[in-house]
């Protein structure tokens, strides 16, 4: 019972005095006279005290409510609203309220004590149940902790990766390098791997490894979301500015850091793997500490309720970085680190992702893999697959010395006698590729066997051009590459002089010489 109430009772239904009322009541006898005088100021009876709740009766014979019982009330909504914009505080709300009607306005200090009643009151927590093995929760502790480099003296600072799991919240930590997305994957993977499952709902906060655009439809980073998929966990970030989504976490952040960090203060460690080491023994000591609500430990729920609850475990997630989008160039090479890898042609002009792991590259377009390739260091250079080229490329990618001089061998070692001498006889090869371009057009058009047998018979007169070889083709002079020429007798006529003629002529030169 109300000790206000009990004594205003007393005051309206017995003769007692203040003094007898205030013994049974335990207050002061002038209390009790002065809530009296304020009944019969009031003319307050019995059945009005019945119809008052605790609050109004407060209110009502308080020192503070009888002389404020005229003030007007803040609109607190609007005050709770205003205070969560930057830089506006009570204070400058108190004064804003006040200069409407500072004879009904109440004092800052009674101010600031209606606006904590208020928000106690409009503040509720929803206490919230989950099926076991249903939900992860994780988070960076906030507090970093140190390693000392034996060789150099150097101090490096770790971030601290604490996770809650399940109806037990049994806790992991693992301390990285950095909130960096490589290390933030990298910690995932070892606390799935700890729990031997996975558990089918992920909660992170909102840091930017794991979420780039906040909001009611969140979009995640896109190698964390893969992370997601790979392991079969949906992964659902906390609202922005709402701790208690992740209430789960955020204890087991404050139990870690009190029995964990504040354990660990004094010891020195001189490697990260080290500084695990030693936040492992802490944190089994921690699971297997028997809580005083459930007498039993984290632990022993953990393997009786969560963990035959949990996902299986899939094969390790090999960490991989996204770019893009970026749009196909018409050459169709999009440029990851540096490096430019192709694409298949149709795709230029159009929006690809890149998805890069220590060894492959590998090209989406959508959802779809288009392209694949070995991962290369090399700045500036390409990478290109014949598979994506149009024809007309191909076909002047080809267009090489060693091309001709592999297409000539296939055909016979004249034929590639013939090239050698084309190639050769150029100031540069390059100039003698359309040469060799024309003798395949030939050599397709007359055989193989009838091109290697003209070869043979533009080598013998020492005329190994494509002149001499298409020449020799038209007029089937190659079948008889191996017949001697037969000498027909010169007819007699009176007009043929003769070799004689010739002889004689050369022989009267010498003489006139000599002489």
């Amino acid at each position: 019972m109300n000790p206000l109430r009990t004594a205003i009772r007393l005051i309206l239904s017995t003769s007692d005095s203040n003094r007898e009322i205030g013994r049974q009541v335990d207050m002061a006898y002038n209390s009790i006279r002065r809530y009296r005088q304020l009944a019969d100021k009031y003319q307050i009876q019995l059945d009005d005290v019945q119809k008052l709740n605790d609050d109004e009766l407060q209110l009502k014979f308080s020192r503070r409510g009888a002389t404020n019982s005229n003030k007007r009330l803040p609109d607190w909504a609007h005050v709770h609203r205003e205070l969560q914009r930057k830089g506006v505080t009570r204070t400058l709300l108190w004064m804003e309220y006040k200069e409407e009607e500072p004879e009904t306005a109440y004092g800052l200090s009674h101010f600031n004590e209606l606006y904590v009643q208020w928000v106690g009151g409009n503040t509720l927590s929803m206490r919230q149940q989950f099926e076991p093995g249903e939900r992860g929760w994780v988070d960076f502790s906030g507090s970093k902790m140190q390693w000392v480099d034996p060789t150099t003296g150097e101090t490096h600072d770790a971030e601290i990766f604490v996770a809650s799991a399940g109806v037990s919240g049994l806790l992991f930590a693992l301390a990285v390098p950095s909130q960096r997305q490589e290390h933030w994957i990298h910690a995932h993977c070892e606390w799935y791997a700890a729990l031997g499952g996975v558990p089918k709902i992920t909660v992170p906060d909102n840091l930017k490894s794991a979420v780039l655009k906040a909001g009611r439809d969140p979009t995640l980073n896109p190698a964390y979301f893969e992370m997601g998929e790979h392991y079969g966990t949906v992964i659902l970030p906390a609202r922005s500015r709402r701790p208690k989504d992740k209430a789960t976490v955020e204890g087991g952040v404050l139990i870690f850091q009190r029995w964990g960090i504040a354990k660990l203060r004094n010891r020195v460690f001189h490697s990260l793997s080290e500084l695990n080491a030693g936040i492992f023994e802490c944190v089994e000591a921690i699971n297997n500490r028997v809580m005083r609500r459930y007498r039993q430990s984290r632990r022993e729920r953990f393997d009786a309720i969560d963990k035959p609850a949990l996902n299986p475990l899939p094969s390790r997630y090999e960490y991989a970085q996204w770019f893009g989008p970026q749009r196909v160039p018409p050459d169709y090479h999009v440029a990851v680190m540096g490096h430019f890898y192709s694409v298949p042609y149709r795709l230029a002009q159009q929006e690809v992702h890149a998805r890069c792991t220590p060894t492959m590259i590998e090209i989406f377009s959508g959802r779809t893999r288009v392209a694949s390739h070995a991962r290369l260091q090399s700045i500036g250079h390409k990478t290109t697959d014949r598979a994506h080229m149009p024809d007309h490329h191909l076909a002047w990618a080809d267009h090489t010395p060693l091309r001709y001089r592999t297409w000539a061998e296939s055909v016979g070692p004249n034929a590639l006698l013939v090239v050698e001498k084309l190639l050769d006889g150029a100031r540069h090869p390059a100039g003698a590729l359309n040469a060799c371009a024309t003798l395949q057009r030939i050599s397709r058009k007359n055989g193989l066997e009838r091109f290697e047998l003209a070869c043979v018979k533009a080598l013998a007169i020492q005329s190994p051009t494509v002149k001499s070889i298409r020449s020799i083709l038209q007029n089937r002079l190659e079948q008889r590459s191996g017949e001697p020429v037969s000498q027909r007798p010169m007819p007699s006529h009176e007009n043929l002089r003769g070799a004689d003629y010739f002889k004689n002529k050369e022989q009267k030169h010498v003489d006139q010489s000599d002489a």
